[in-house]
């Protein structure tokens, strides 16, 4: 299945105009900046190709390109899947008069996040769930998780590893998994070595709190 069709000339316009307007919003983000958006839209744009579910391109891009609007203006993301899907809806409403389409997709942008506690149910909602974690995975990912991010060092670090940990294995779709197989990879060799890295740094900090060190300077 690459998709179900063709988007027609006035839906590519409509997504021009998401795009610009995205490319906008996003380019002082921290971490969900617009790299992150078109990475989203590449991930989804390749799983949908893959996959047996019938897919909308029009629908998927959308909210590929719109998933983390609720993301502007939010200290700590925790509802930018809710914030978002309302964002979505009067944003797309000044682009469109199609109620169901754009409740299609601002569904998108509320399921992608697993803070929304709604699970996505349709192939579109799914696709994009994976083509955002799949962006979180390996050396970019990681890099991204911890900006922004408050707290001492250690807790980022073990926040971020927890998180990434099970992203892989939350995927929907075996296809979203085979092209996640070498980021996955990746993923495990840096938690690795932060690991150690914490470790060694927890002995250290040990030896300095029991004047080891300074005593013997």
């Amino acid at each position: 299945m690459v998709f179900t069709r063709k988007m027609t000339r006035e839906e590519k316009l409509i997504v021009e105009e998401i795009i610009r307007f995205v490319e906008d919003k996003h380019n002082r983000s921290e971490g969900h900046d617009y790299s992150h958006i078109l990475e989203v839209c590449r991930f989804s744009i390749e799983i949908a190709r893959k996959i047996k579910d019938p897919v909308d391109p029009f629908i998927l891009i959308c909210g590929a390109l719109l998933h983390d609007i609720g993301r502007l203006n939010a200290p700590n993301g925790m509802f930018h899947g809710i914030d978002g899907a309302a964002r979505t809806e009067e944003f797309m409403e000044s682009l469109i008069d199609d109620l169901k389409t754009i409740r299609r997709i601002s569904k998108i942008v509320v399921r992608h996040s697993p803070e929304s506690m709604i699970p996505p149910e349709s192939p579109e909602e799914k696709v994009v769930f994976d083509a955002d974690a799949l962006d979180r995975l390996g050396l970019m990912g990681m890099m991204r998780g911890v900006m922004g991010k408050s707290g001492t060092m250690e807790y980022i670090i073990e926040d971020r590893i927890a998180k990434r940990m099970a992203d892989y294995h939350k995927l929907y779709y075996k296809e979203s998994r085979k092209l996640g197989k070498n980021l996955h990879k990746e993923t495990l060799d840096i938690v690795t070595r932060l690991r150690k890295g914490l470790a060694k740094r927890a002995k250290q900090i040990h030896e300095i709190e029991n004047y080891k060190l300074i005593l013997e300077e």
